[in-house]
């Protein structure tokens, strides 16, 4: 009798052991089914547009009962991200999003999903290379969309300055031959000042515009090639009681650039769309999950916010 219970305690304990198993990458879920498992690799959490498209993508994938995401941060740093791509791939996830720090350094890593036959998704910035669907806008257009607006707001023999993302990077670039294009390329009597890196960081557009004020005694536009460089510009433009007569032009449409615009202390911010980018990236992801072949590329245009218009996205 004895030997008998101690059987059947033996084999609701390895009940109980095979139950607990499944929380993992392939899991299955209430219904039987194996889990789609997708690696979403960040370009910096610290970015303020990074980190809202990616709380986004939370948003709309959290309630999906058949996927799971495993997110990681790269931190600006392009090796530590082509190592989470590395990691992704000996996990056997089913699909990787990137969000990419670097447009040339992040190719080995889309090269070796691609070998491993993982579907890529690249999130707001290209890749140079590989195989991938692109969900996100064209960082070209952002910057055309700046110097179209300071070509018919900027008076005759205008100074102005520009504040570069970090440099290297190819969303960096597009966005400044963009702009350069549509204005000082349409315009010859403007003059650029300076054009200097302030790494998309708002505290770093602060202190080079601190020093273009010690520099230049006249100015009258500072462009930003993101809404963090654009505010530290206008901080610091306050601070030292000089924001009269400077327009400032910034990206992203964050809440707070939207502010100073309804206040008048910003002429323009280019709306880049997070909460749609994560819509339409889990919408490739979706399409993947029942087997149908991604489109190449998903495009969310910008969109200019002025005085204007502001308050239709400050709802």
């Amino acid at each position: 009798m004895k030997r008998t219970v101690g059987l059947l305690l033996v084999l609701v304990l390895a009940l109980f052991v095979v139950a607990g198993c499944g929380s993992s990458q392939g899991a299955d879920n209430s219904k039987g089914a194996k889990k789609f498992v997708v690696g979403y690799t960040n370009l910096a959490d610290t970015d303020v547009f990074c980190t809202s498209r990616k709380d986004a993508f939370i948003k709309y994938t959290k309630g999906d009962p058949n996927l799971e995401v495993r997110f990681t941060d790269a931190n600006n740093d392009i090796n530590k991200q082509l190592d989470q791509i590395d990691n992704f791939i000996a996990q056997k996830v089913n699909a990787i999003v990137i969000v990419p720090v670097d447009y040339e350094g992040i190719v080995p890593g889309v090269e070796k999903a691609n070998a491993a036959g993982i579907p890529v998704i690249a999130l707001g910035i290209q890749s140079h290379g590989g195989d991938y669907t692109f969900v996100g806008s064209k960082n070209y257009d952002a910057g055309k969309m700046q110097g179209e607006f300071m070509k018919d707001k900027l008076p005759q023999n205008a100074q102005i300055l520009y504040l570069q993302g970090t440099n290297g990077l190819y969303h960096s670039t597009e966005r400044w031959q963009g702009f350069k294009e549509a204005l000082l390329d349409k315009r010859p009597d403007v003059k650029l000042l300076a054009r200097l890196s302030g790494n998309y960081d708002r505290a770093e557009g602060m202190k080079i515009t601190e020093d273009w004020i010690q520099t230049f005694p006249h100015f009258d536009a500072i462009i930003a090639a993101n809404d963090q460089m654009a505010l530290g510009a206008l901080e610091a433009l306050k601070t030292a009681n000089r924001l009269q007569g400077v327009m400032i032009s910034g990206i992203d449409g964050t809440k707070d650039a939207l502010n100073a615009i309804k206040g008048n202390e910003m002429s323009q911010s280019i709306f880049q769309d997070a909460a749609s980018q994560a819509a339409k990236g889990y919408e490739v992801i979706q399409k993947l999950m029942k087997g149908e072949k991604p489109p190449k590329e998903v495009i969310i245009p910008f969109q200019s916010i002025t005085k204007e218009n502001v308050d239709k996205y400050l709802k």
